[in-house]
């Protein structure tokens, strides 16, 4: 009885062990869409404590409040770091993603006045992870 046993230990072991070496083989893939959107306009307001900062724009009538976290980066025409509160009453450009119902800002430049835009980048990132 206990050859049977050792048996079917030993049979069990090299099965789960083909089972393990197969699935190294398998290569995952994996892709990540991400898309960025700018809007040009004045600040009209910033409030570092809410951390929100909210733009106005010639060509929309409704300003357009967005929320900044510790990764956004603040920079002027030149690409130079600024802080926050440097751009209140500026022109800028605002990049930000969608985030379920809020915007939030991965970079402002601040810049001379121009005319407004939006525009639309995709991303399109993709994975390979082998195992």
């Amino acid at each position: 009885m206990k050859r049977v046993s050792v048996f079917c230990s030993a049979l069990a072991g090299v099965a789960l062990s083909g089972w393990v070496a197969f699935a190294a083989e398998v290569v995952e893939e994996q892709t990540t869409t991400t898309t960025t959107t700018t809007y040009s306009g004045t600040v009209s307001d910033i409030s570092p404590s809410s951390k929100t900062i909210v733009v106005k724009s010639e060509s929309s009538p409704a300003p357009v409040t967005y929320k900044f976290n510790e990764t956004t980066t603040w920079v002027d025409a030149s690409g130079n770091v600024i802080t926050s509160e440097q751009v209140r009453n500026s022109p800028v450009t605002v990049y930000y993603v969608k985030d379920g119902d809020s915007m939030i800002v991965t970079k402002v430049v601040a810049s001379k006045p121009s005319t407004t835009k939006e525009t639309t980048t995709t991303t399109t990132t993709t994975e390979t992870k082998d195992e």
